[in-house]
């Protein structure tokens, strides 16, 4: 027995349709109890797994809830992707171009101090100074130079 397209895609829906009911009341059933902080935390996760599963390049998170009321924005989420790894001490171009359009040569090095649980890094040019921790310096690098 052969179907149509339309069939098979009028039964796809069907199925998909079920899936969604069947799974939302454990959902709704599992946040009933949980405070606003920790519903808040819940799909927070649950919005960041599904977006490294469409990107897995994600590779630092930035979740920023501002209780300022002249701010129009009070809550800011943003996401980085990975343009490099840490492979020792030496010279990293920058994960992004400069406004010249080529770029950037870090001097990276690994620092002693960790904060969090990451290992921090100096991250310098001759005008320009910083410190990061590894998953955001891997979003700010790029491939190592020497």
């Amino acid at each position: 027995m052969t179907i149509s397209r339309r069939q098979f895609l009028r039964n796809t829906a069907a199925v998909s349709a079920a899936a969604v009911t069947a799974v939302a009341p454990t959902v709704a059933d599992a946040t009933a109890q949980m405070t606003a902080e920790e519903r808040f935390d819940f799909h927070l996760a649950e919005f960041k797994k599904a977006a490294e599963e469409l990107d897995p390049r994600i590779g630092s998170w930035c979740v920023a809830r501002l209780a300022d009321a002249d701010l129009r924005c009070s809550l800011a989420i943003s996401a980085h992707r990975v343009t490099g790894r840490y492979e020792g001490d030496g010279k990293y171009e920058s994960g992004a171009l400069s406004a010249l359009g080529r770029p950037t040569i870090y001097d990276v090095a690994l620092l002693a101090d960790r904060v969090d649980g990451h290992r921090m890094f100096s991250v310098r040019t001759s005008m320009d100074r910083m410190v990061l921790a590894e998953p955001r310096l891997n979003t700010f690098i790029g491939r190592r130079v020497s």
